[in-house]
């Protein structure tokens, strides 16, 4: 980059302040690292971060044996009801050494790179962030001289890579004096390297700092150098974790000559582009683009809503969080970033709806690398979750944690929040497995590993079910994620649905024996069926007696519309209408309402995924608009989980992309809706190289609702059939038409509104 210039980014966002605290800081990372720019002149501080840290706080994660109670815990549920029944499983469970709800141990930064200068006063200030690129820029005039500094991750050698231009700098590393972990360091010649010993466990991690430049001095009473380069300068880092000290890889010094900026940044660029140019979302101009965010902000609230090039930069965001949060693990709450040791909820995979909405558009957004490291997660959690099917219910097979980080072991409930009651974890986080299959049509995958996790949870529902005096399932412990518990949660019924219904239809594919199919489908017969309340809504739980509360974040009881697409208003138009129904309670009740029980904006994702099926565009409208309006994102358009940038959460991010997709193109039961939610406020823009389950592909879409104009390109990976849907133009000359799509074949279809 020259020092005169700074490009600013079409896909991406820049501003003309620094960052005053670690949430608004510039973000980048690789699915391993991350790194973090406040991008202060004078003092800047980088955060370095891995997916890896976890910090252990020596909380017992022993669960309590619970199974032989658990008849007797069923018992005080029928007779006396839920209250009674949950104090009296909390209090045995403390006789058995439980300690009450415990916190996941939290996600941490690595490091706090300080970087000091004497540039108290400037000018022509910038700081940005290229999605494209995954390249932070900072940019100033100081003492008459242009200065800048530049960082990325890289996708190539796995280091955050950190450049100043020539100057005067004061380099060191802050002593983090953490109560919980011990840090030395030792500094050789240009090298800092830090070691980190946590206190509560045998593991930890280690940092080597590279600085390479001219001028190169120890500091004296800090972890760091002094630099006075007439060239441009380098900084490498790495972050190596270990679970145990006797497994430590020391990270060693490079046998290859360092390369500089350019190599390293061209080698990492073409990882990177490569990924986020896979899917590509057209509504603005190039000039509308470089305008800073929160001028486009700004122009957005003043018009009271979403405009193209705001919801072009954050549908950009949200898969370039994702590229830089998944790879070796999947997303946290915070994707892969942070700045504090005490993060809210530990920062952790937090199971009941916010990872699931991280990874919402990985699929259809070909990311399938990022899946990979969702998969590493599950199975190494899978201990854990085999352990609480065991002692809390008594079952072999899986039973998800809602919390988890360093363990899947769930201790995270008790009398207020009886989080142990929520047994559908496990099959929800099976969905994306099963999917994957659907998208990719990869039988290996499907054999090897969705068959295995699907059967562990069918054994898991084989042994906690009961059976009513009709031979009808009965779900009891059953909860709905944070509003409840009663007897036959909706969500409990709809994912053991999905699950059966999955793992039969994965049996037929792969030859299976009759008999394994046929036991699935008796399992199916005996759930519960779905119930109507007297307001014509579906219910939230399958019993009579529990009422429903509408004024909630979640969305569970809908997992048939949103998630599973069990049916469509085609299908069974009767539980459509009613799931509806149950929608617009929700609206009315939470969403639209000032004195809703929290802000979220997971739940305001639910509501647009809803929203997409129920074909509502004024509604996804209304919903980009609120987090316009409530400052639900920071600079960088990372997501806040509460209005007002009220702690930094990514689940937005994760699902953002998705509502987009649905809205203009979606596929189920075998029909290809277009245009099915697209608000007024996007009547016209370009899509390319969407994918949709049954391996089809949209290499490209283009629509201007102002023209009455659609035309869409389609390939697939097999032969296929299926009719298109436009439910907002019903006149539509293609509505309803079923057309032949042959394998590897593309086919242009443009459609008259």
């Amino acid at each position: 980059m020259s020092s005169l210039q700074h490009l600013l980014p079409k896909r991406g966002i820049w501003t003309d302040q620094p960052a005053l605290k670690w949430e608004d800081a510039l973000v980048s990372g690789n699915g391993r690292h991350g790194v973090m720019v406040f991008g202060d002149p004078s003092h800047d501080i980088l955060i370095g971060n891995h997916c890896r840290l976890y910090l252990p706080q020596g909380n017992s994660y022993a669960l309590p044996d619970m199974a032989p109670y658990l008849k007797e815990f069923r018992e005080i549920i029928r007779e006396e009801g839920y209250e009674k029944a949950v104090s009296f499983y909390y209090q045995k469970a403390k006789s058995l050494g439980y300690q009450g709800l415990t916190m996941s141990d939290p996600f941490h930064p690595g490091f706090h790179l300080h970087i000091e200068t004497d540039h108290q006063v400037y000018q022509d200030y910038k700081r940005s962030i290229n999605y494209q690129t995954g390249e932070l820029t900072v940019s100033y005039t100081a003492n008459q001289q242009s200065f800048y500094r530049q960082s990325f991750v890289s996708q190539d050698c796995n280091q955050i890579i950190h450049a100043l231009s020539p100057g005067n700098y004061t380099v060191y590393l802050e002593d983090y004096q953490n109560k919980q972990m011990k840090q030395t360091s030792i500094l050789d010649h240009q090298t800092i390297h830090t070691h980190f010993n946590y206190l509560h466990s045998a593991g930890g991690y280690d940092i080597r700092m590279e600085i390479i430049g001219e001028g190169v001095t120890k500091l004296e009473a800090k972890t760091g150098f002094q630099m006075n380069s007439d060239r441009p300068a380098l900084i490498r880092i790495e972050i190596v974790p270990y679970q145990d000290v006797t497994q430590r890889m020391v990270v060693k010094r490079p046998t290859v000559k360092s390369e500089d900026y350019h190599t390293l940044f061209k080698k990492h660029c073409e990882i990177h582009e490569e990924m986020f140019q896979r899917v590509q979302l057209n509504l603005a101009t190039d000039k509308e683009r470089i305008q800073p965010i929160w001028s486009l902000v700004t122009k957005a609230k003043q018009k009271a809503k979403i405009t193209p090039v705001l919801l072009e930069k954050m549908y950009d965001a949200g898969r370039y969080m994702y590229i830089c949060s998944a790879g070796e693990l999947t997303p946290n709450l915070q994707g892969i970033w942070t700045g504090t040791f005490d993060p809210a909820w530990s920062g952790d995979f937090t199971f009941d709806t916010n990872v699931e909405l991280s990874i919402t558009s990985a699929l259809s957004s070909h990311l399938l690398e990022g899946l990979e490291g969702y998969f590493r997660l599950i199975k190494e959690l899978m201990p854990g979750f085999r352990e609480n099917a065991k002692k809390y219910y008594g079952s072999n097979g899986v039973m998800a944690a809602i919390h988890s980080s360093n363990s899947g072991r769930h201790v995270h409930w008790n009398e207020e929040w009886p989080l142990h009651l929520w047994t559908c974890g496990a099959g929800w986080l099976a969905h994306w497995y099963d999917q994957y299959y659907h998208f990719t049509g990869d039988k290996i995958f499907l054999q090897g590993e969705v068959v295995p996790f699907l059967e562990d949870i069918v054994r898991f529902y084989e042994e906690f079910l009961i059976e009513d005096l009709d031979g009808t399932y009965r779900f009891t412990p059953s909860y709905s994620a944070e509003n409840g518990a009663a007897d036959n949660a909706t969500q409990d019924v709809a994912v053991a649905k999905e699950v059966l219904t999955n793992l039969s239809e994965a049996y037929q594919v792969l030859g299976y024996p009759s008999k394994t199919i046929v036991k699935c489908q008796q399992m199916i017969k005996k759930l519960p069926g779905y119930q109507i309340n007297q307001e014509g809504a579906l219910k939230e739980w399958l019993t009579p007696e529990k009422g429903e509360n509408y004024n909630h974040r979640h969305f569970s009881h809908l997992y048939p519309i949103f998630q599973s697409r069990e049916f469509s208003e085609e299908t069974n138009p009767t539980l459509w209408k009613a799931a509806r129904i149950a929608f617009e309670k929700r609206l009315e009740a939470w969403l639209m309402n000032e004195e809703g029980n929290t802000s979220s904006t997971h739940g305001r994702m639910h509501a647009a995924l809803c929203a997409t099926q129920f074909h509502m565009p004024e509604l996804v409208d209304d919903i980009f608009r609120l987090l316009v309006d409530h400052n639900c994102f920071y600079s960088s358009l990372m997501m806040s989980h509460y209005n007002n940038q009220e702690i930094f959460n990514v689940d937005g991010n994760g699902a953002l992309p998705q509502v987009v997709h649905e809205m203009l193109v979606d596929y189920s039961h075998g029909t290809l809706t277009l245009l099915g939610a697209v608000p007024e406020s996007i009547s016209q823009g370009e899509m390319e190289g969407v994918r949709l389950p049954n391996q089809l592909k949209v290499e490209k879409m283009t629509w201007n609702v102002a023209l009455r104009k659609v035309k869409i390109h389609l390939m697939s990976e097999k032969d296929q059939e299926f009719k298109f849907y436009l439910p907002l133009y019903p006149e539509a000359d293609q509505n309803q038409r079923t057309i032949f799509l042959a394998k590897g074949h593309m086919k242009s279809v443009e459609i008259n509104l």
